[in-house]
């Protein structure tokens, strides 16, 4: 019989003991943890936060409503549970923990034969001076949100402040704005929300879609400091110069790896902060493992270490590492955790935000060289009754076509392409595999071709036939002409509309219906780029204009209905139309 302690009880803390126990019924397991409760879950405290759920206890529970506790974890899976309890220190070379009771201050000594460190994540606190106020908090535990949770059902907060535009500060505009109506303030560094994720241009869709009124979008914007001022309000004070005086202050400025304890026993880390861990989950210390936020594991496609703090990951990790313990194998292979793709999703409002892999700026501060394609298509047929837009930029290596990321977001189906493409980055593949991908097609829940097939179709299109999918980012420094395909009636009628061009362009209105009977009012030598609603029509133009003979021809990816959804590139043209 073996001795294993688990030091942590959350996500890949509780996923190893419950695994273990079934595993193998006759090891002794202890799961230690330093907080009130077990098996909490995290991603639920925003929906906490704005009313949709009303107990804490809900994010503790299981499907059939048993609440995950010490007693739970003792009858049910044959673990003991010690919490409220800290373990200070980690002796490998004698398998010893020194723990404390936070409770009473006792000291004892735990031995083990196995040990797991899940210790999680920690905030990241803000490098500009804050008081410590109930009113000036982070988002990472159930302590940070019951004050908040409380204040607002009193109708305490008027008006709000997030510090980040990562997941966390975009989950918590929705909760804040949504359900209780507070005035909502997000800063972020950056030029762009979610820029871990997205490149500017699904970002800018992303901006451009939450809804106006009671929120404030602040983007590269930084904070100097927080003060109270002298009737208890937080004042947020920016570098320009600004102020803010507001009822609440949250700064999400992500997370990192908590693992000073395993760094202090030798354990290696990386250059994130967390502990390194093989494909079993086994860290540089004898018989200790690791799992969840507090590791650092292998990019799928860069190969290289990478840190991800992500609840899916976390409890598979834990799988594994139980596996590993026990000494489990498939077909005379050990079970392993091969890394990760960075897969993630978010709803924000009425859209869905997916993406895998890089972005196109992350690839190439890594030295990549890149091709991109950007595009927008239904997610069923159109002429079903509730499609919906999707928009897309796939990113790649332009030497070999490998895959290196995907960008989705839409009111209508995309975390099942984000899912698939994850697995096609996991297995190297190029964009050719994406013309050969297969799907179930229905009308009520896909189109005949997926926007997966498209990037593949369009960036096969752009690099061994040189048809260019420009971004809307491109637009601002086009010179040349601007030939617009869409048919006269849509132009009239239409909602969306050229933005703000350079006076080098020359704008011309040919209907893809006309443009092989008018090709001889185009200039051959000029650069052309090709627009329409959504950038298929824009594309055939491109192709037609290329097999005539022009030689710098492009097409707007994702069309003037991504170009108007952008808020940096709205405005419209003020110059007519050459017909």
């Amino acid at each position: 019989m073996k001795n294993v302690i688990i030091i942590g009880g959350m996500a890949a803390g509780c996923k190893t003991a419950a695994r273990l126990s079934r595993l193998c019924p006759d090891y002794q397991i202890t799961l230690i943890e330093k907080s009130p409760f077990i098996s909490f879950s995290s991603c639920g405290l925003p929906l906490y936060a704005s009313g949709e759920i009303n107990d804490l206890s809900e994010l503790n529970k299981t499907p059939y409503g048993a609440v995950r506790d010490k007693k739970y974890f003792s009858q049910v899976k044959g673990v003991k549970v010690l919490t409220e309890t800290e373990v200070n220190e980690i002796n490998a070379d004698k398998k010893e923990l020194t723990c404390r009771s936070i409770q009473n201050g006792d000291v004892f000594k735990l031995n083990y034969d196995c040990l797991v460190i899940a210790t999680g994540s920690e905030t990241i606190k803000p490098g500009f001076p804050f008081p410590a106020s109930p009113l000036v908090s982070s988002f990472h535990s159930p302590a940070d949100v019951k004050y908040f949770r409380q204040s607002a059902q009193k109708g305490e907060i008027e008006k709000a402040v997030i510090i980040g535009g990562g997941f966390i500060g975009c989950e918590m505009l929705e909760a804040l704005s949504s359900l209780w109506g507070i005035e909502t303030v997000l800063i972020e560094s950056k030029a762009s929300l979610l820029s871990s994720v997205l490149d500017s241009e699904i970002s800018g869709y992303v901006e451009n879609e939450i809804p106006a009124g009671k929120i404030q979008l602040m983007l590269s914007t930084t904070v100097k400091k927080i003060e109270i001022n002298s009737i208890g309000a937080p004042v947020v004070y920016l570098d320009n110069g600004k102020e803010i005086i507001t009822d609440f202050v949250f700064y999400c400025l992500g997370v990192k790896p908590d693992a000073g304890l395993a760094k202090a026993s030798g354990a290696a880390c990386g250059m994130y902060g967390g502990i390194l861990v093989d494909e079993q989950m086994r860290t540089s210390l004898p018989d200790v493992w690791a799992a969840g936020d507090c590791v650092e594991i292998k990019n799928l496609v860069t190969g290289r270490y990478d840190y991800f703090s992500f609840g899916s990951l976390s409890n598979r990790m834990g799988r594994v590492a139980a596996d590993s313990i026990a000494g489990l194998s498939y077909g005379g292979n050990n079970i392993s955790f091969n890394g990760s793709a960075g897969s993630i999703s978010l709803k924000l409002f009425d859209n869905i935000i997916c993406a895998a892999g890089l972005t196109e700026a992350r690839a190439g501060r890594l030295g990549y060289e890149t091709g991109s394609v950007i595009g927008c298509w239904y997610d069923r047929p159109d002429y079903y009754p509730e499609a919906k837009n999707i928009f897309g930029k796939l990113v790649y290596e332009k030497r070999t076509l490998k895959l290196l990321g995907l960008q989705l977001s839409g009111e209508g189906e995309v975390t099942r392409y984000a899912d698939v493409f994850s697995e096609l980055l996991s297995q190297n593949k190029n964009v050719e595999d994406l013309m050969n991908l297969e799907h179930g097609y229905t009308p009520a829940h896909s189109s005949p071709l997926s926007p997966l097939n498209y990037l593949g179709y369009m960036a096969v299109n752009q690099e061994t036939d040189g048809v260019k999918n420009c971004s809307p980012a491109m637009l601002s420094s086009f010179n040349g002409s601007l030939i617009d395909v869409r048919e006269p009636v849509e132009v009239e009628a239409a909602t969306v509309d050229l933005p703000a061009l350079s006076s080098g362009v020359r704008i011309i209105q040919v209907p893809l219906s006309q443009l092989r009977l008018r090709l001889n009012e185009l200039d051959l030598n000029k650069p052309a780029m090709c627009v329409c609603e959504r950038g298929t029509r824009a594309y055939e133009a491109a192709r037609l204009l290329m097999n005539k003979g022009f030689k710098n021809v492009s097409y707007l990816g994702g069309g003037l209905l991504l170009c108007n959804k952008i808020n940096k590139f709205s405005g419209f043209m003020e110059k007519s139309y050459e017909r």
